[in-house]
């Protein structure tokens, strides 16, 4: 281990790895640090899924077939009760995290990068008003590790993060309304096949998963990742406490079977963090709160931070910048680019987590988001005008006043805060006053669904 570094990145999860990964491309000296044993890389517990598109939109090769589980071509999500079905036709996989992860750190390590694992990241060095570099303890004691910049992906936990100044912008906490707490099995069924493997399951119902879902992913023909979140915040019952008491009654989870593997873990479920970038720091993946609001996944999201990060990297490099604004390409990018659709999503969440199972039964049944516009509302965080149209008419026929009232507001304010994050500031002096607007516009509108 040397003692200094271009850059050093603290976790070495989807986001670490895949920012390692193109810094060790562009040919910096770089290390990564992770908790974990080298045997519980991407350790954490997750879905397992994600689109085809992402890895190539993160500037990755394909995966190779060996970190491929399965193939995924459609969706369905089900309503309460189960008496409505959307299918959603899309690619994607269901990946081996392990191997996938552990792939994408031989590539970086073939490239130069050094990895240390079994290393615990206990906050960062702070000279100046910047950033320089981690303190990590490992099997031979804390050592001071220095950088140009430290990026930081350590998921939830923030262990870098939540040790900066409060006063700096990039410290930003989360509402705990703003998370899912999760828990998931693997399992083998040793009695069943499974029906159409290669379309993956969610569940909607407030009853089992209030403020969240469940879902059924299938893994193989005989395999299964299956678990839930619940809103956090809330006062929900444990989503272990849930999943056994509730889940396991489902006709699907009542055949024989093995669990393989169980766990849990809490999320993010909000648009991402108002900035990515600090004196010194970068932040990306579940730090930074970069995920699909509705869903929680932050699989491809990570990935697409963290290859902006490693631009943002070279930028500031380049201009023998490191300071704040030196490494603010990240936020021009993934603020535009992604930001502005997650934003969005993230008042639909809001919406959602407010309905019924009444309500949700209802909206499905009568097709209120038709299902291609479910795929087009989620991959760009708009509900399209004509649909929104559709919807009123039908609301207004069907008498259902308050609802149409609240779709039409969630519509608004979502092109509100699209058109709030296309005017991102270019420079970290305006951030203040645009963090002031957004927060204003979301009490606005939390006032306006909650009345």
């Amino acid at each position: 281990m040397q003692a200094r570094y271009d850059a050093v990145i603290a976790g070495l999860g989807p986001a670490g790895s895949v920012a390692l990964w193109h810094l060790a491309r562009m040919g910096f000296r770089v290390a990564g640090f992770d908790m974990r044993d080298p045997s519980d890389v991407w350790g954490k517990p997750c879905g397992d899924a994600i689109g085809a598109h992402h890895p190539r939109e993160a500037g990755l090769p394909e995966p190779p077939s060996h970190v491929v589980k399965n193939k995924v071509r459609a969706i369905d999500i089900y309503s309460p009760g189960e008496t409505t079905r959307y299918r959603i036709y899309g690619e994607g996989y269901i990946i081996d995290r392990a191997r996938f992860g552990k792939w994408l750190l031989d590539e970086a390590s073939n490239k130069g990068a050094e990895v240390y694992f079994n290393a615990r990241v206990l906050g960062p060095i702070i000279s100046n008003g910047m950033v320089t570099g981690l303190r990590v303890k490992t099997e031979n004691g804390v050592r001071e590790v220095y950088a140009n910049v430290v990026v930081e992906a350590t998921g939830f936990s923030r262990a870098v993060r939540s040790r900066l100044p409060r006063d700096w912008p990039i410290y930003e906490d989360i509402d705990p309304k703003d998370t899912n707490i999760a828990y998931r099995e693997i399992i083998e069924y040793e009695d069943y096949t499974i029906e159409e493997p290669d379309v993956i399951r969610i569940y909607i119902d407030q009853n089992i998963a209030p403020g969240g879902y469940w879902w059924y992913f299938p893994e193989s023909s005989h395999g299964v990742n299956v678990g839930l979140g619940v809103q956090g915040g809330m006062g929900h019952p444990n989503p272990m406490t849930l999943y056994r008491e509730k889940l396991l009654n489902h006709p699907l989870m009542r055949h024989r079977f093995r669990v393989v593997k169980s766990a849990g873990a809490p999320l993010p479920t909000r648009r991402p963090s108002n900035t990515l970038a600090g004196p010194g720091i970068l932040v990306v993946g579940d730090a930074g709160y970069t995920v699909n609001p509705v869903h929680g996944g932050g699989m491809g999201y990570a990935f697409r931070a963290a290859y902006y990060a490693a631009l943002a990297y070279e930028e500031a490099y380049n201009a023998n910048d490191f300071s704040e604004r030196g490494l603010w390409g990240i936020n021009r990018r993934y603020m535009r680019d992604l930001g502005a659709k997650q934003a969005a999503l993230d008042i639909f969440r809001r919406f959602l987590q407010r309905l019924s199972n009444d309500e949700i039964r209802f909206g499905m049944e009568k097709r209120l988001v038709p299902e291609q516009d479910v795929y087009y509302t989620s991959s760009s965080g708009e509900l399209r005008i004509p649909v929104v149209e559709k919807a009123m008419i039908v609301l207004r026929g069907l008498r259902r006043p308050s609802l149409l009232a609240k779709l039409k507001t969630v519509a608004d304010y979502m092109k509100r805060i699209r058109q709030l994050y296309t005017e991102y500031p270019e420079e970290p002096s305006g951030l203040p006053s645009w963090i002031k607007k957004v927060n204003m516009l979301i009490e606005e509108y939390e006032a306006r669904i909650s009345g």
